[in-house]
């Protein structure tokens, strides 16, 4: 299973313990698979994902992810697929991504995860 970090472009990342339900145009898709392929989408692939964050976290994060209600926190972010300081991991770009009123889905079950959704999403090489 690849590891993936979130990068808000504040020179840092947050190590996620799980990045899941990655849903493009309303279809569910397998985030190792879409970053491993070579997806050239003629339309911006909206959608959204589940995030789960681990127990050491960014301040900025925190903060981003809190601001729910707030459409200035709209940003591309980041996720990377593996080691942040390795130029060759890939980054997939979430553009316009903003954490949703569905901060948390489940507290009984992961109050640890919460929905971001996004208007695009690439794979930079």
């Amino acid at each position: 299973m690849t590891t993936y970090h979130l990068d808000l472009g504040d020179n840092g990342s947050e190590a996620l313990d799980s990045v899941t339900k990655l849903t493009l145009i309303d279809t569910e898709v397998d985030i190792n698979d879409f970053v491993a392929g070579d997806y050239k989408a003629p339309v911006p692939l909206w959608g959204n994902v589940i995030l789960t964050r681990g127990d050491v976290r960014d301040e900025d994060t925190t903060k981003w992810v809190e601001d729910v209600e707030n459409t200035d926190t709209h940003q591309d972010v980041v996720l990377i697929a593996g080691d942040p300081a390795d130029p060759t991991a890939r980054r997939v770009r979430l553009v316009d991504a903003a954490a949703t009123m569905t901060y948390h889905l489940d507290e009984d079950d992961d109050p640890d995860a919460f929905l971001i959704s996004f208007t695009d999403i690439t794979v930079e090489k």
